[in-house]
């Protein structure tokens, strides 16, 4: 399986939050399973993607900083 690290920063400033992602394609559709901050917790999911406007790594870590984004404002008071 392929592989994609990266950091995403909650909020202004906040706490680093760091993942790594192992992924594969099939056709049109990234199947992935990302670990964040030490493994403490885990996402699997897919979603589909178009492979002639972006790479496989970069729609995995656009799709992961999007995911983190998302967590973020869910937790916001």
């Amino acid at each position: 399986m392929a592989t994609v690290e990266g950091t995403h920063t909650q909020g202004n400033g906040g706490r680093t939050v760091r993942y790594r992602a192992e992924y594969e394609v099939k056709g049109t559709a990234i199947h992935f399973r990302a670990t964040f901050d030490g493994g403490a917790s885990s996402h699997d999911g897919q979603f589909d993607f178009d492979p002639g406007k972006l790479a496989a790594a970069a729609a995995v870590d656009a799709f992961l900083q999007n995911h983190i984004e998302k967590a973020d404002w869910d937790a916001a008071p």
